[in-house]
């Protein structure tokens, strides 16, 4: 087999294949071979028939069987004896087959970059440190009350703050209905301000059964283009007013969310906020290594790999606005601009990717079956599903590999984090002894 590679384009080849018409024959006549023991054909026993009514009747089928045989095991000696890493599915755009000619096809291939590692282990990141205060723990402990609030319907059935009210309105602008901006039985609580500025006030003091206007301003940043910046108006239909009463922060509410005592309850909610702030730290000092380090490599990427997370990206905020009942092009997002955005933004983590691996293969960092494992374990146990089910939906799906990777470039985040607060650690004494020395002369 002759295997010729063209360089098409930064990461991308072109690989040219061509099979000996002896192997091409070979595939033909085992294939013919076969079909005349089995080809049942007017006026011949089995193994009768003739070449020429074989060809002739069975050609086209005959030909996709050669090719079923002789496409995959060209294709992979193409790829091994090229030396690519396809970064992405190859694509076959060419293929010739004939019987008594050479089988030829063209490898169209995306490949990783590849890049000269150069020095990783100088890089300084700021140490991150966050704790949470008491008023954070106190706000939080405010949140569980809430969720542990009753409800009853008011007497008088006017609305206050703090209720729990369920609408209908319909958006006005200039007194006439837009289309599509209307909602039935939709729940707030007054006073937590989460709508148009304005709203919520302008439902204080109206009761069940009211229908009346709320007169507002939309921000100019509103998520719906066709209001935003422009004067409106909600008409408001007050369907249900809720008295919302919360629970007294004792240790009798401490006991109903499965703690003895309040001081316990307060301790957790601590820790789970500790917990929050050590990963909020230890995300911003990996977002300092990515910036240094992608900052010191310019090489090209795949770029079909980027055109494909950047198209999943836009898809899924443009999903996320369809969930709220919206027409994605209706928002007040220009689209075209938010793509540039997000190119850069995959860009810059694609790049960061590929020198995280090349660097665990420098460093010799591995992830072990066991390591998989035990995290497909957590994934298993937070899903409630069989570990064997869990596994081969991840195999089958492609995100055990992705599952891998992500273990092993956490692997590798460690081993920066630690060589950076070692570069901070040795800077800190030549700091402190030119300090002293300034301080020496200039007395």
């Amino acid at each position: 087999m002759k295997v010729t590679v063209e360089e098409a384009a930064p990461c991308k080849k072109k690989i040219h294949v061509e099979v000996p018409k002896e192997e091409v024959d070979r595939k033909f006549q085992e294939i013919y071979g076969e079909l005349k023991q089995k080809a049942q054909l007017p006026g011949f026993r089995p193994g009768r028939a003739p070449l020429s009514l074989l060809k002739a009747r069975f050609g086209p089928y005959v030909r996709d069987q050669v090719l079923e045989k002789l496409l995959p095991e060209a294709y992979e000696n193409a790829l091994e004896e090229a030396g690519v890493k396809p970064a992405l599915e190859p694509k076959i755009p060419q293929i010739e087959l004939e019987e008594g000619k050479e089988f030829r096809m063209v490898i169209e291939v995306e490949t990783e970059p590849e890049f000269e590692l150069g020095e990783y282990t100088d890089l300084e990141v700021e140490e991150k440190s966050y704790s949470p205060s008491e008023e954070e723990v106190e706000k939080f402990l405010e949140r569980m009350r809430e969720q542990k609030a009753t409800l009853s319907d008011r007497e008088d059935g006017v609305a206050q703050e703090g209720d729990l009210v369920v609408i209908d309105y319909q958006v006005e602008l200039d007194g006439e209905p837009v289309e599509g901006k209307k909602g039935e039985g939709m729940s707030l609580i007054l006073g937590r301000k989460e709508t148009v500025p304005g709203f919520e006030e302008g439902i204080l003091g109206h009761k069940v059964g009211e229908t009346f206007p709320v007169d507002v301003e939309f921000p100019e940043d509103h998520y719906d283009k066709d209001l935003a910046g422009k004067k409106g108006c909600f008409v408001v239909t007050l369907k249900e007013v809720k008295k919302r009463e919360l629970p007294s922060l004792d240790d009798e509410f401490a006991k109903s969310m499965g703690f003895s005592s309040l001081e316990e309850l307060k301790e957790s909610v601590r820790k789970d906020l500790q917990k929050e702030y050590d990963r909020k730290a230890r995300e911003e000092m990996v977002e300092g290594l990515k910036e240094r380090l992608v900052a010191r490599y310019d090489f090209p990427l795949p770029p079909s790999l980027v055109e494909e997370k950047v198209a999943r990206r836009l898809d899924d905020e443009k999903f996320k606005f369809r969930l709220r009942g919206m027409d994605p092009d209706k928002a007040n997002v220009d689209w075209e601009e938010r793509k540039k955005e997000l190119e850069e933004e995959v860009i810059k983590e694609v790049r960061f990717s590929y020198i995280l691996s090349k660097i665990a293969q420098a460093e010799g960092i591995k992830v072990e079956e066991d390591d998989l494992r035990e995290e497909v374990e957590k994934v298993a146990q937070r899903l409630q599903r069989p570990l064997e089910e869990v596994a081969d939906l991840m195999y089958r799906s492609g995100r055990l590999q992705g599952l891998s990777l992500d273990i092993l470039h956490e692997r590798v985040l460690d081993f920066l984090l630690e060589k950076a607060r070692e570069a901070i650690s040795q800077d800190e004494p030549v700091a402190e002894e030119e300090e002293s020395r300034n301080e020496s002369e200039g007395e």
